[in-house]
């Protein structure tokens, strides 16, 4: 059994960490970083994401595996460009349906049952990534634009940040047994959409002192 897989979700993303990696290869199968340790590029949005981390798995068996990257963080989270979190739990948050009124119904209470995807448990980490911040995510396949969207999100379903990967990454690892734990850093506040304001390498610059650096030595 291999090590550790780190999956990320965009070709930006892998390559701001692996410089010397083909990105193009990396989509195509897990490359070797180190002794013990994969990475990988399983695609931007849950369809993709499912699809190609089922393959990954598929072709080789990993004893845990972490999803690193970027997240929007919701305006009432606390939470600070830069920062950089620990999401334990997600939830779809655009899954449902529309009333007839036009309001949004969620899954979970078209299921009448809390629809949860976790990771595994934070305790078999090391202690600098067990310290870092825990939140809960969203995962969504339209990313929030507007404030009013931000907020309604962030009190339906309790979450802090979102995201578009999260929720696909637990079930993936779930279905094949191999823990997984995601790390992303905020490079965004998902309010009014501004992209002059979002700082993609600063947040990136972050993961990589507070989580990569510390998988990879």
């Amino acid at each position: 059994m291999a090590g550790t897989l780190l999956v990320f979700a965009s070709k930006q993303e892998f390559s701001f960490f692996f410089k010397n990696v083909s990105a193009v290869v990396a989509s195509s199968t897990p490359a070797l970083i180190e002794s013990a340790v994969d990475a990988a590029i399983a695609g931007v949005g849950a369809v993709d994401f499912s699809a190609n981390l089922a393959r990954f798995f598929s072709q080789k068996k990993y004893e845990r595996s972490f999803l690193l990257g970027i997240c929007g963080a919701y305006p009432n989270s606390g939470l600070r460009v830069g920062d950089v979190v620990r999401v334990d739990t997600e939830v779809v948050a655009d899954m449902g349906a529309q009333s007839r009124e036009g309001h949004f119904i969620p899954w979970e209470s078209l299921a009448s049952k809390e629809v949860r995807y976790k990771g595994a448990s934070f305790r078999e980490l090391p202690l600098c990534l067990a310290a870092i911040p825990e939140v809960a995510g969203g995962t969504v396949n339209c990313c929030t634009g507007t404030q009013y969207l931000g907020n309604r999100r962030e009190s339906t379903f309790q979450i802090q940040v979102e995201n578009m990967e999260g929720a696909a990454f637990f079930a993936v690892c779930k279905a094949f047994g191999v823990p997984g734990y995601q790390f992303r850093a905020v490079s965004n506040i998902a309010t009014d959409r501004d992209e002059s304001s979002w700082k993609i390498a600063d947040a990136l610059s972050a993961l990589k002192t507070q989580v990569l650096d510390q998988l990879i030595q």
